[in-house]
């Protein structure tokens, strides 16, 4: 990777652990969002503390979004957008959490693709809607995103 400037590895695992933050409060989001969906009483205590929630986590996540910016001017324009680095331990975190990513995002849409218009599964989504059913998929995929991206970061410091 072709950058301006020498990177410590200490601020490109700073931004990848921020994209991990990131990755897991839009996925508490995009579940809550879900998950108010199939609440029928909006009046209830647990639809208005799931909708605080949501609130918070969708705040979160633009303050991160925010404070991550900082980063674009140490990181290059491709590492930035790609998440490529230059320090070989986190350039793999990065690409072992996409990877993760993409097998979910995969197989989950695979499943929708070839079962989505079957009865059985039909009857078993009932109650949520295509909608829910992708909502939930981006959900657990952004989860896995940033669980990964932080466990492998914390592996690393306990082995230091």
């Amino acid at each position: 990777m072709a950058t301006s400037i020498l990177v410590p590895p200490e601020t490109e695992q700073e931004y990848l652990t921020i994209t991990g933050k990131v990755s897991l409060a839009l996925a508490f989001f995009v579940l809550v969002k879900a998950a108010l969906a199939t609440i029928n009483n909006t009046d209830s205590v647990i639809y208005w503390l799931l909708g605080l929630a949501s609130l918070a986590s969708a705040v979160y996540c633009v303050v991160l979004g925010i404070k991550s910016m900082k980063f674009a001017q140490n990181i290059s324009r491709l590492g930035f957008w790609t998440l490529t680095f230059d320090d070989e331990y986190v350039d793999y975190v990065s690409s072992f959490s996409l990877r993760i990513t993409c097998h979910i995002l995969i197989f989950g849409t695979m499943i929708l693709a070839f079962w989505g218009d079957s009865k059985w599964f039909a009857d078993l989504m009932a109650p949520f809607g295509v909608t829910h059913a992708l909502q939930v998929l981006l959900g657990v995929a952004a989860a896995a995103h940033g669980t990964s991206i932080l466990w492998k970061l914390r592996e690393e410091e306990l082995d230091e």
